[in-house]
Order: structure tokens, then C-alpha cells, then sequence
């Protein structure tokens, strides 16, 4: 039976787990290309901060008597508040967001080793969170979008962290808890996080020859969901809406007015009806005037949403909210913001179940939008790939071997797509992937072909032969 890695002196210890406490080189070059990032943030003038076209939405439950009746959670502009920002003046808010993402991504580092990863590849784990596309942009903008994405950074370094050992596990339990919750809260379309972090925690920690580990999974499990489980209840109790906040069926209910056809109203079920007959009526207005775009004819002249889905998402991703600013005009007087969340919800569940092939062609549209701009529109996603094909070509005609990083880059892989899991779901089940949303999921993504270039500079390096790679 395998030793504990409690038990294990540090010769026992995975290969790349860190032993001798000495501060890495390879951190350190992540720490000098922090402090380049906050100083070209504030001499760019990033750091001042500016608010953005959704940012007084998230003030709005800080003003409103019923806290959890608004179309956002309360808890950022809460925060906000507290920092000294408002809706109209950000304060020092860019300041705080920059330095918690600095921060989470050298956590990053910390949890990686401390799971078993080289220092190089968890350099570029690390680097890869740091200069992220998303965080770049979302740093100085008064909206959650950054702290959600930091928090979520600390949770899988914490997750990575405990998966080596049980006491570790126990150490961290509750604050995974905490920045797992506040990542959710922040940010719902990080839901699946509750149950992500769990199966990564199950996938290294298995790694990692926990003796316990469904016991230990299942305590992580708990221990995420609980805050969710709280403040839903909170939420039930207060306005009868057991979710984090009630903004999913407005959300969804553009992608269902797409999909509406007159013979679609018919087969829906009565109580929704009347809805779905103002949001195709709203929508036929809007595309006559031209605030909405209409799905194009097909090759053989028909208007099919199918074929739209598939093959032009595009025209569907550009004109959604504009859709949305129609429905919202739907909202009945008197009719609280709960109220007609949830009669939205009702209406696109009906309306996906009663056109479940056009729901697929969504997803399948959504998901190609997603994976293909999470590499072409990706800098840094871009800049690993050129890396990893100039460094390819003398590899092949050296035919060298690969380096020791090449054990990180299953490990890594896994990490980035558990990120992916997190963040990717619901902006195609529900809505469509906005730019945001889609640089938000792929924070991770340049680290795997950046740790395969960096395999295959170390076996250039050591000239390896072929099919032999280097051992640490």
C-alpha cells in the first residue's frame, strides 16, 4: 500500500512537489512579471478605475428596500460601497481588484506545487491566469466580473493545495468554502463551480493516494454547497425564489424568443401562452423596425433557426440583447422583478422543451462560438500556440524527446478544462457566449500548449533522442 504523503520525507515526495522551502526561480519570475503588470496598469491609468453600461445594475439592491428582489445579487455593490465607490465614482475599486488578482494568480503557483506540478509548469499555470485576456480588461471596470474570476483562482489553488493531504484538507476546508461563495455570488454563471472543484479535488487527490477520498470529497462537496444552500433559502424565504438571484429566466428568455415560431405558441402549454404570444409579438415589431435582426433565409429560402444556430450564431449573438431590451418592456405593472423572472423562466423552459432539436442546434452553435474564440480571439492563447509551433519544428528535425514538464501537461490540461467546466456551462445552456464570458473560460487554456513548448525546449536542451523524455 502507498505511503501518506504525511509519511513521505521529502526524497519520497512526487516529483515536483516542492521540499526544501528555498523560493523558486521560476516564482520569482512570476512575481517580477506581476509587479510589470501593476505598473503598466498604473501608468496606463487602468488603476483609476471606470464604470461600464451594467455597472449601476449592481448597485441598484444597495438602494432598494427589498435587498433580494433586484435583478442582481447585492453583494458587489455592497462591496463597492464599503471601498468608498458608487455607481458613478469607482474610487479605489481598480486598485483592490488588480492587487486580488495578482494575488490569486500567485496562489495559483503555490497550490500547484503543493499538488505535485514542477515549478515550470506551475509558472505557466500562474503566468496564464495573470495576463489573461479577461483580467486585463475587466481590472479597472466597476463590475464583478474580476474579483468573481480571482476568487475562483484562490478556490482551485486552495482545492489543489488540499488534495495532497488530508491535514491540508482540513486547514483549507472552510476557506475554499468562502472564496468558492463568493465566487457564485458574485457571479451565478459560475454555479457549476459547487460541483467542479470537488471532482478536481477527487482527480489529484486520488493523484495523490488519498486513502479516504470519497469521504473527503464528500466534506469538500458540503462544504462548498452549504453557502449556496443558505443563501437560497434566505432568498426563499424572503421573496419565495430559492436561487442565488432571480435573473436567469429573463436571461434565457431571448434565447426561447429566438426559437419562437406562430406554431410554436400552440403547442405550449396554456399557462405560458399569453407570454410567449407578446415576446413573438415584441420580436416581429422589433425585427420590422430594425432593432432586431432576423434569422436569414437558408439555402432553400426558408427562415430556419436550426440552420441559423449552426452555421451564422453570430447574427444571433449580436442581436440578443437587443432582444432582451424588448421583453424587459413586457414586465406587467405592479408585477415585481421576482414575479416576472420567474413567469420568463417558465415561458423558455416550456419553450425548450417544446423544441428540444432547436435547443441542440443552440448548443452546438454556442459551444462552436465558445471553443473557436476562446483561441482565435485569445492573445495569450495565441502567443502559447505560436510558441509551441516554432518550438515544434527543430523538435521534429532534431528528433528530440520531451522534458520533464511533459508530466505536467496531463495534470495542467485537466486544470484548465475543470476551469472551463466552471465558468463555460451556462453562457450556452441559457444564453449565448458573450466576448466576457468567453475570456473569462478561457483563463486557463494557454498554459497546455505552453507547458508542451516548454517540454519540448527542455528535451532540445538535453538532446534527448526520440521517444525518450527526460526525467527530473
Amino acid at each position: 500500500m502507498p505511503e501518506s504523503p504525511e509519511s513521505q520525507t521529502p526524497l519520497q515526495q512526487p516529483t515536483g512537489s516542492p521540499g526544501t522551502g528555498r523560493v523558486e526561480l521560476p516564482f520569482l519570475l512570476i512575481v517580477g512579471l506581476a509587479v510589470v503588470l501593476l505598473a503598466a496598469l498604473w501608468a496606463s491609468g487602468l488603476l483609476v478605475g471606470r464604470a461600464s453600461i451594467d455597472t449601476p445594475s449592481y448597485f441598484g439592491g444597495t438602494r432598494s428596500a427589498g435587498l433580494w428582489g433586484a435583478s442582481r445579487h447585492p453583494l458587489y455593490g455592497a462591496l463597492a460601497v464599503w471601498l468608498g465607490a458608487t455607481a458613478e465614482a469607482p474610487g479605489h475599486i481598480a486598485l483592490v481588484q488588480a492587487l486580488l488578482h495578482v494575488a490569486a494568480a500567485l496562489s495559483l503557483y503555490g497550490g500547484s506545487r503543493v499538488a505535485g506540478l514542477r515549478p515550470t509548469g506551475a509558472a505557466l499555470l500562474s503566468a496564464a491566469a495573470l495576463v489573461a485576456q479577461s483580467a486585463l480588461f475587466h481590472v479597472p471596470l466597476l463590475v464583478p466580473e474580476s474579483a468573481a474570476n480571482a476568487f475562483l483562482l484562490l478556490a482551485f489553488a486552495g482545492v489543489l493545495a488540499a488534495s495532497r493531504a488530508a491535514r491540508l484538507l482540513w486547514l483549507l476546508l472552510i476557506p475554499i468554502a468562502a472564496v468558492t461563495a463568493m465566487v457564485y455570488l458574485l457571479r451565478p454563471a459560475s454555479l457549476p463551480a459547487i460541483l467542479v472543484l470537488p471532482v478536481l479535488f477527487f482527480i489529484f487527490a486520488k493523484r495523490n493516494a488519498d486513502r479516504r477520498l470519497r469521504l473527503h470529497t464528500l466534506c469538500l462537496l458540503v462544504a462548498i454547497a452549504l453557502p449556496f444552500l443558505v443563501q437560497a433559502g434566505i432568498r426563499q424565504r424572503a421573496v419565495g425564489d430559492f436561487n442565488i438571484v432571480s435573473y436567469g429566466g429573463f436571461q434565457m428568455s431571448a434565447l426561447a424568443g429566438l426559437m419562437l415560431r406562430p406554431e410554436t405558441v400552440t403547442r405550449l402549454p396554456a399557462s405560458v401562452q399569453a407570454t410567449a404570444q407578446a415576446i413573438l409579438a415584441a420580436r416581429n415589431a422589433g425585427e420590422a423596425e430594425g432593432r432586431i435582426t432576423p434569422t436569414p433565409f437558408n439555402s432553400v429560402g426558408e427562415r430556419s433557426f436550426s440552420s441559423a444556430a449552426i452555421g451564422y450564431f453570430d447574427i444571433y449573438a449580436r442581436t440578443y440583447d437587443d432582444l432582451l431590451r424588448e421583453i424587459a418592456k413586457l414586465r406587467r405593472p405592479g408585477e415585481s422583478w421576482v414575479a416576472f423572472n420567474r413567469r420568463l423562466m417558465a415561458f423558455a423552459f416550456a419553450t425548450v422543451a417544446t423544441s428540444p432539436l432547436q435547443w441542440a442546434a443552440w448548443i452546438g452553435g454556442a459551444t462552436a462560438r465558445l471553443a473557436g474564440r476562446s483561441l482565435i480571439t485569445n492573445a495569450v492563447t495565441l502567443l502559447a500556440l505560436v510558441v509551441l509551433g516554432l518550438t515544434a519544428v527543430p523538435a521534429t528535425w532534431r528528433r528530440s524527446g520531451l522534458g520533464p514538464s511533459a508530466g505536467d501537461i496531463a495534470p495542467i490540461a485537466v486544470i484548465a478544462l475543470a476551469w472551463l467546466a466552471a465558468t463555460g456551462p451556462l453562457i450556452v445552456v441559457i444564453t449565448y457566449p458573450a466576448t466576457r464570458y468567453i475570456d473569462t473560460a478561457g483563463i486557463l487554456l494557454p498554459a497546455v500548449p505552453a507547458v508542451l513548448a516548454a517540454a519540448m525546449i527542455e528535451g532540445l536542451r538535453a538532446g534527448a533522442p526520440a521517444g525518450i523524455s527526460s526525467r527530473a
